[in-house]
């Protein structure tokens, strides 16, 4: 009986112990992947570079000197080949080495040895890897196609691991409540508001209030929610279009003829506000016109919508990540509703410190006499002001001082010539008037020097030195080929001669030599989208910009590091330190 149990017991163990031999041989094939799904390779090839991205799974990595490559085409012959640099690894099959464990590109140049079209070609890869649960696969050898023309879609692919802020709202645009999302961008808009390039739109809505309210605070509150609704109009529209359009739609209201048309409406506006003419239609036109008027309330009120809508067109030179955030959701998804959404209520919070500004000028506004048509005065020499600001990136420094010269002694012999030789009581004598004038025509006509400004731009020649040019879609990723085989990262400066805020980060931001030192040991390229040609619209889809100017930063593996974006004016700090996290 004894025995019968012991046999009975040795039998039931052994047949426990199979059972979970087999249930772990069951759990180890669950765990463990195909070589073919632990370490996916996508090839893509394009004008003479071959792109070679190897993807690796969690839990699994490659041995660094196991990866080579060859071509299997007697008519292609593959270039030099230099991999990222990888971890330190002490391996117990191998000693020390190294690993990779993260997704990397490679770009490798190519020469072909006839003149035929090649649409596609073989290569061999080679490589070894293992899972760190103790499983090391054998040599692999895998074959793979590089078709022709797919490098521009597959190159350069955005690391997943850290986002940007725009991408960061981009989601919250497309995922979070309606109710949420209106709040959030209400919100931001109103930061916004105090922005320095938000800032032009103040003086344009007070010269608004002084000439057309007659200081009636009603008036001005709906002058002022007149200009807001321009600004919200535009920002919608803008959102329609990028749906429709599917790619950016700044450069559009930036090119150089729009630049000189908004310029021109502010001289004039300056002009009228000074009193200089009175534009009038026809009169049989206008009396049909003041019939129409007369029966809504408040005619001029179009008219401001109108000038509210083009203001929102300057104030964009600055791309916000709400903006562009928006933008770029409506653009891929073509959802059309939450975009406007967003939009409004950006454009809103934008207007809220406008619509107080409207509220309260009748209190602080003169009541009536000469004080009023003098402040109007002033506000007429604000639009020139602002003429020449907009006008600011399409002409030379030279000129550029000049025109501010002329605008400050305009001004003064405006208005001396106003109060007919006397301010507030104290006379001015002629030899005072004439000392102005001559200092006038010395400041005009060496102005650049007076002032502290080089003739030569010193942008162009920190440019030209620190920056190669990019032109094409081609030029970016032989480029970025280069650099990657010699382990080297890439900065692209996306910038444009109608930029403005480019032009303040040339000046400023790029003038610091701790930062023209970093400069030196990168890949720095300059993309030029001035005339928003087909090369510059592929260019800037290719990384889903919207408007210059915009830093992009990319990995020695040629990935895009999407949370080093910088877009707009930036300090040389801040830029200084993301090339710090780039190189580190």
């Amino acid at each position: 009986m004894l025995t019968k149990l012991n046999s009975l017991t040795k039998l039931l163990s052994d047949v426990l112990l199979i059972c979970f031999s087999l249930a772990s041989i069951n759990i180890f094939a669950q765990q463990v992947l195909k070589p073919q799904d632990a370490f996916p390779i996508e090839v893509a090839y394009q004008n003479n570079v071959i792109q070679i991205s190897h993807q690796i799974k969690d839990g699994y990595y490659l041995y660094k000197d196991k990866i080579s490559y060859s071509s299997l085409d007697s008519r292609i012959q593959l270039g030099a080949t230099t991999l990222p640099e990888g971890i330190k690894y002490e391996d117990e099959f191998f000693g020390k080495t190294e690993i990779f464990r993260k997704n990397f590109t490679i770009y490798i140049p190519i020469s072909i040895s006839t003149d035929e079209t090649i649409n596609a070609f073989d290569i061999q890869v080679n490589s070894q890897g293992c899972a760190d649960i103790g499983l090391c696969y054998p040599p692999q050898k895998w074959r793979k196609t590089a078709i022709a023309d797919t490098l521009t879609e597959a190159s350069l692919n955005t690391s997943e691991i850290e986002i940007s802020d725009q991408v960061r709202l981009g989601n919250i645009i497309a995922d979070a409540n309606i109710f949420l999302v209106s709040l959030m961008f209400l919100g931001l808009g109103f930061a916004l508001a105090f922005t320095p390039c938000h800032l032009p739109t103040i003086p344009i809505l007070s010269s608004i209030i002084i000439g057309q309210s007659n200081n009636n605070k009603l008036k001005s509150l709906g002058l002022s929610m007149s200009y807001v609704l321009g600004m919200a109009i535009t920002y919608c529209l803008a959102g329609v279009a990028a749906a429709l359009a599917g790619q950016q739609m700044q450069a559009l209201f930036t090119l150089p003829a729009f630049i000189i048309s908004m310029s021109i409406l502010f001289i004039v506006l300056g002009l009228g506000m000074l009193g200089l003419f009175n534009v009038q239609l026809p009169s049989n036109v206008m009396n049909r016109v003041n019939t129409v008027l007369s029966n809504q309330v408040g005619g001029s009120y179009i008219g401001v919508v109108i000038i509210g809508s083009l203001s929102a067109l300057l104030v964009t030179a600055c791309v916000a990540p709400p903006l562009v955030a928006t933008l770029m959701v409506i653009g891929e998804s073509g959802n059309i509703f939450r975009g406007i959404v967003a939009l409004s209520s950006l454009s809103l919070g934008l207007g809220i410190p406008l619509i107080i500004i409207g509220l309260s000028a009748s209190r602080w506004l003169p009541k009536s006499g000469d004080y009023l048509e003098t402040i109007k005065n002033v506000f007429g020499f604000v639009m020139f002001a602002l003429a020449i600001w907009i006008i600011t990136p399409i002409i030379s420094e030279s000129l550029l001082s000049k025109l501010w010269v002329l605008l400050i002694f305009s001004t003064i012999f405006y208005f001396l010539g106003r109060f007919r030789g006397n301010i507030m009581g104290f006379p001015l004598s002629r030899a005072l008037r004439t000392s102005l004038l001559v200092l006038f025509f010395g400041l005009y006509f060496y102005s650049p020097y007076y002032l502290g400004m080089d003739q030569s731009n010193t942008s162009d020649k920190i440019s030209n030195q620190y920056f190669d040019s990019v032109e094409s879609i081609n030029d970016l990723n032989k480029l970025i080929s280069t650099a990657t085989a010699k382990d080297q990262a890439s900065l692209i400066y996306f910038t444009a001669d109608w930029c403005i805020s480019c032009r303040t980060l040339e000046k400023n931001t790029f003038n610091n030599n701790q930062l023209l030192n970093l400069l030196g040991p990168l890949n720095a390229l300059k993309a030029d989208v001035t005339d928003n040609n087909d090369d510059d619209k592929q260019l800037m889809k290719k990384f889903n910009i919207f408007g210059p100017p915009t830093i992009i930063m990319i990995n020695r593996d040629g990935n895009e590091i999407s949370s080093l974006r910088k877009i707009g004016v930036i300090t040389s700090e801040e830029l200084i330190e993301g090339i710090e996290q780039l190189t580190k």
